[in-house]
């Protein structure tokens, strides 16, 4: 009788020591930053400048990024934020060089203001071995804007516009590239930004042997940065740097009255990318 209840006493310190229930908590915080470029300019029209239209994230290998908004930006007039026009405007295409004295030019304003058409004029020059007419002036430049976390690159395709080409092709166009890091073209950029590449220069990262439309007839390669535009806190603005193209006739050479007469009108469509 002794015995049983020291067993059951025994038994029932065995229950009081059993170890007390356990529960878990198991959070999983995770967060993925996509490679991310943002490209602005004009949206084609003179009233909407400022406007970011591209909106790149880095959701495939090469330049099958995808894009989050429908349509492309139109570059600008360098120096602005003017929708680029469909000819150059300004000063004549064409210059009297070395003249010993006279050749001064008028461009005739009207619909005809930036052509040499027959409402402009030229006084009576006198001329020696030097002189020569020069078509230096003949110089399209453009620009658009790029803010990145991360490095990128840029293809670029040109095509002719077959009903105003005439005798020239696009080898005749010369062509450059270049990088502003900061500036004020009605908007402030670059405060916060540092060239996509680490050569630090305006050329550094662009292809220097495209140096004419010919040499992108096809999809070609003309930039490749190492590293992102935002280089501190900012805004996309502050974080961004200008692309400038210059686009010239006759190319590094300039025009020539041996090429004769002509017409070139060209698209080129940059597709900007994380590779």
């Amino acid at each position: 009788m002794k015995l049983r209840k020291l067993l059951l006493a025994g038994s029932a310190f065995a229950l009081m020591t059993v170890a007390p229930a356990q529960a878990s908590v198991v959070d999983n915080p995770h967060f993925k930053v996509l490679g991310l470029v943002i490209v602005w300019g004009n949206d084609g029209t003179a009233s909407t400048a400022p406007v970011v239209s591209d909106f790149v994230i880095d959701s495939a290998v090469g330049a099958g990024d995808a894009d989050l908004i429908a349509g492309n930006v139109h570059t600008v007039m360098t120096g602005t934020l003017n929708p680029t026009p469909d000819s150059l405007a300004g000063a004549s295409p064409f210059q009297v060089v070395s003249p010993v004295s006279g050749g001064v030019y008028t461009d005739a304003a009207g619909a005809g203001a930036g052509f040499l058409d027959a409402t402009d004029s030229f006084t009576a020059f006198e001329l020696n071995g030097a002189t020569d007419i020069s078509a230096s002036s003949a110089v399209f430049n453009s620009s658009f804007y790029v803010a990145s976390n991360t490095a990128f690159a840029i293809n670029a395709q040109a095509t002719t516009v077959a009903a105003n080409t005439v005798n020239f092709t696009l080898a005749d166009v010369g062509y450059t590239l270049a990088v502003d890091q900061a500036g004020n073209d009605g908007l402030a950029y670059g405060a916060n930004a540092q060239l996509p590449h680490t050569g630090n220069t305006t050329t550094s990262g662009v292809v220097t042997t495209v140096d004419d439309l010919g040499d992108m007839s096809a999809v070609t390669n003309v930039f490749t940065g190492n590293r992102r535009t935002a280089a501190s806190v900012g805004t996309i603005a502050s974080q961004s740097v200008r692309f400038d193209a210059v686009y010239s006739l006759g190319g590094s050479a300039g025009y020539d009255l041996s090429r004769g007469t002509g017409e070139i009108e060209a698209n080129v469509t940059y597709t900007v990318y994380v590779p």
